[in-house]
């Protein structure tokens, strides 16, 4: 078997041997590298973390193992930036407890556009929120931002709900349950989750704004899937 894909996480296994888990434009795949953490390793860095290589598997007995791995890109600049490395690791959480096998013809894309993005110098936490948005519209945690969440209305939006999902119009908009959003945070919210993956780059926000919303967001994931995401903690710090 032949394929390539990213490496989201590598777990130690026995000795000198790692399990490597791979997001693929059509599916999860995990394997076997055997001698993959000795330091003379040839298929060591091919299964480093967040690296895109493609690889070689053959089948045995215990699964599926790695023949041969070689690395299509290290994506080595963003271990230079500490925001970048900071931003990845969020990625990489993100992926690996909120995606699915059957995700990742969808999610694979976004991925691919981000770590290029964050290993070209674009805005780290730009792509943070963008990518943020697309692993929860791909997991099925979407909010609806084409239209009013309780009427339908696509005009006079003031407000975003995370409780009830989504837009909220002047009309149905309740001081009680409400609070008015400023007209920029709501083209903000509105642009993370229609981009396309091709204008994935086409609007850089600013670290505060991205901040403020990702945070907001993984309050929202918690709340409706207990899902803590633990690095969240090292974006707010840099």
């Amino acid at each position: 078997m032949e394929f390539e894909g990213i490496v989201i996480r590598l777990t130690p296994f026995r000795d000198h041997d790692a399990m490597v888990t791979v997001l693929s434009s059509d599916k999860i795949r995990s394997f076997l590298a055997r001698g993959a953490l000795k330091y003379e390793s040839k298929s060591g860095p091919s299964v480093n973390i967040y690296t895109k290589s493609r690889f070689q598997l053959m089948r045995g007995k215990e699964g599926y193992a790695l023949r041969n791995g070689e690395i299509l890109d290290s994506f080595q600049n963003i271990k230079t930036n500490i925001d970048c490395l900071a931003v990845e690791d969020f990625l990489g959480e993100l992926t690996n407890k909120l995606i699915q096998s059957d995700d990742a013809p969808e999610i694979y894309p976004f991925l691919e556009k981000s770590l290029t993005l964050l290993d070209k110098g674009f805005s780290p936490f730009t792509v943070a929120l963008i990518y943020f948005a697309k692993v929860l519209m791909v997991s099925g945690y979407s909010l609806n931002v084409d239209s009013c969440q309780i009427c339908g209305k696509k005009d006079q939006i003031v407000a975003l709900s995370y409780k009830d999902g989504g837009f909220i119009c002047r009309d149905c908009f309740s001081p009680l349950k409400h609070a008015k959003w400023d007209v920029n945070k709501l083209k903000m919210i509105r642009y993370i989750f229609k981009v396309d993956v091709d204008n994935f780059n086409k609007v850089d926000f600013p670290k505060e704004d991205c901040l403020v919303l990702i945070n907001e967001l993984s309050k929202f994931i918690d709340d409706i899937a207990q899902l803590n995401l633990k690095s969240i903690e090292l974006l707010k710090k840099i």
